[in-house]
């Protein structure tokens, strides 16, 4: 991998946020979406979260040009309160593309894969999924974008949420920082378990000191892009070889995107073969997530 940091060069960082895995916030519910009563202190927690990761970053590389992406479904960057040394984006044209080039990416109030055992608030892209595999390899929204962005020459260099995701970070990538902001303590959710009853049996954790945290994570982000700037090989996510296929299992389709996307029963979705990881998660976000079974991709499981 080459380091291009040097005189002349302004390094170039995406920082991709969500809000489940921000230090305080406890449930969906009340948190995670609009008509949350305690939404707004959510969004203000993450902001808070996502300044000390930036301040870690600007004490390594005053002149870094840092894009934080707000990607939480809802919306959660307050962007007047976010350090004004950084830009903020909203959306993406073609998910998982991002048009422009970085050069690392960081994570932060990121959540564990669906699935995960005491993990908090865990779910992959929606609450009824049960796995998603990317050639076999289970990989939760942190891993679909990691893989995808190495493709583009971005390795992933920081990461902080619950201890479940910076576990399942480390798993796929051993050499990257990591801060765990809190702890679930509750088992995996079995597949079986109704969509709507998973974030209710997901949202009992310990929450550590938020004094500390903050600290915590403006450390590790300077120590990741010291890190990277001196040795950057040693951010390499766990290989997959092409061709590339995505796969998930879902539970029947849970209350609030019924209205949506009609009654879909349990199913597994599997996408055609293609020759990079982010061509196979196009395919499968864009044409199959919400597809009713159908042939061979879409196959109903026994309900």
């Amino acid at each position: 991998m080459k380091n291009n940091v040097g005189k002349g060069y302004h390094m170039k960082i995406l920082m991709i946020t969500d809000l489940e895995g921000v230090n305080g916030v406890l449930n969906f519910a009340d948190w995670c979406t609009p008509a949350g009563y305690r939404n707004e202190a959510a969004c203000r927690f993450l902001t808070e979260e996502v300044n000390a990761v930036l301040a870690g970053f600007f004490e390594v590389l005053p002149e870094a040009e840092i894009v934080v992406w707000d990607g939480h479904g809802h919306g959660s960057i307050r962007g007047e309160l976010l350090d004004p040394r950084a830009a903020l984006q909203r959306g993406i044209v073609r998910w998982p593309r991002f048009e422009e080039k970085y050069d690392a990416v960081a994570f932060v109030g990121q959540h564990a894969k669906a699935g995960c055992p005491r993990a908090h608030l865990a779910h992959t892209q929606t609450e009824d999924a049960v796995d998603f595999r990317i050639n076999g390899v289970s990989v939760g929204e942190f891993g679909q974008l990691a893989y995808a962005l190495a493709e583009n020459g971005a390795p992933t260099i920081f990461a902080s949420g619950d201890l479940a995701l910076t576990r399942e970070a480390l798993e796929l990538e051993p050499g990257i920082y990591t801060v765990a902001v809190k702890e679930g303590l509750t088992p995996a959710v079995p597949p079986e378990m109704p969509t709507d009853d998973i974030f209710a049996n997901e949202s009992v954790a310990i929450h550590y000191p938020r004094k500390k945290v903050l600290e915590d994570l403006r450390i590790q982000a300077a120590e990741s892009l010291g890190k990277f700037q001196t040795a950057p090989e040693c951010f390499r996510l766990r290989p997959l070889n092409p061709p590339y296929h995505a796969e998930a299992e879902y539970r029947r389709i849970g209350t609030e995107l019924r209205e949506r996307f009609g009654d879909l029963p349990a199913r597994t979705i599997r996408t055609a073969s293609f020759p990079t990881v982010t061509e196979a998660l196009a395919e499968f976000y864009s044409e199959l997530e919400w597809s009713r079974p159908d042939g061979v991709r879409i196959v109903a499981l026994p309900s």
